[in-house]
Parts: C-alpha cells; sequence; structure tokens
C-alpha cells in the first residue's frame, strides 16, 4: 500500500509531519508520496511557486519512506484523480488518498471525483467545524472507503501565512529557514 498525501504545502508545517507519522504507524505504508498542487491548479492562487514548496517539503520530509511528487505541477491541471492512477500504475499497489475532513466537505466538486471514491481508498484527518459523519454519508454507498483518523491540531499553513512571526512555531526548524533565506512570507 501506498499513502498519497495531497495538499497546497503552502508552507509545510509541523502538522502536515505530525500527520504523516500517525498516518504510517497506524497504516504501514511501503512508501508515503506528498502531492503538492500545482501553480495551475484553478482553485488557489500561491504567491509561493511550486518550486519553492517542493524544496520545504523536501526538507520537512527527507526519510526514505517518504517521497515528493510534481505530478500536479503540470500546464494542465488534471486532477487528483489522474495524479493517483499514474501512482497506482506506477508502484503496482493499492493507494490510499490522505486528506482533511474540510476537503472532504466539497470532494463531489472535484474533478472525476465519482471515479476518484470508486476506485481509491481514503484516510480522512478529523478536524473541528467539520461532522465527518454526515460528509461520508453524501458519497452513499462508498462510506466504507473512508478511514477515519482522529487528531486534535490547531495548526495551519494559513495562521502563519497571516502572521508569520507569531506562528512561526507551527514551522519545522529547516523550513523556517529556508523560509527566512528566501524572505518567504514576509508581512
Amino acid at each position: 500500500m501506498i499513502i498519497v498525501y495531497g495538499g497546497t504545502f503552502n508552507p509545510p508545517t509541523v502538522a502536515h509531519q505530525l500527520i504523516a507519522n500517525k498516518v504510517i504507524e497506524n497504516f504501514k505504508p511501503k512508501k508515503f508520496i506528498l502531492l503538492p498542487v500545482g501553480e495551475n491548479y484553478p482553485w488557489k492562487s500561491f504567491y509561493v511557486p511550486f518550486k519553492q514548496r517542493f524544496e520545504m517539503l523536501k526538507l520537512a520530509f527527507n526519510d526514505e519512506i517518504f517521497e515528493i511528487s510534481t505530478l500536479e505541477n503540470k500546464k494542465t491541471y488534471k486532477g487528483t484523480y489522474f495524479a493517483l492512477k499514474r501512482l497506482k500504475k506506477t508502484y503496482k499497489s493499492s493507494v490510499y488518498f490522505l486528506l482533511g475532513a474540510d476537503n472532504l466537505s466539497y470532494l463531489n466538486e472535484w474533478i472525476n471525483y465519482e471515479s476518484l471514491i470508486k476506485e481509491f481508498q481514503f484516510i480522512v484527518i478529523k478536524r473541528k467545524g467539520f461532522n465527518l459523519e454526515e460528509i461520508i454519508k453524501k458519497y452513499h454507498p462508498y462510506e466504507e472507503k473512508f478511514h477515519i483518523l482522529e487528531m486534535d491540531l490547531e495548526i495551519s499553513s494559513s495562521l502563519y501565512r497571516n502572521n508569520p512571526k507569531e506562528y512561526e512555531h507551527f514551522i519545522p526548524v529547516d523550513v523556517l529557514k529556508y523560509i527566512n533565506e528566501n524572505e518567504l512570507y514576509e508581512v
């Protein structure tokens, strides 16, 4: 089994590391792949380019179980389904997609979401303010595809981006050094 963790990682936080480690401990994958969205992702705009987010991920996740993928950094955004199909073919293994409850709440708006749900398993991180049981019900009859992982984290990239000085403790040391050296997220 491989686990794919998709996100903007803008920037990678200690929470991303804690989540990855908890998932590895609970699911014991042979590979853990981080899948940062590319600059052509249609639903968010980035002021930190893919290349720099990729470099920060390499600093935050430097153990051999981790791989950082460039699949979503293409000229045309094809969606998570395309990336997971490619990874499944490459690794010849079952694929579990890791995401937060916030993302699961609008999974039905994703490109090829029905195929995504039919063909893959999901690990969902519970987040405050989201009723996971209700959200999962809307994906009937595929409720068994969603594996819930309880974690109580109040750490987010957006909190850091909005106030870097106050929340710099959210950022792994090597990533924070890279951010400071490259003058990213300056207020």
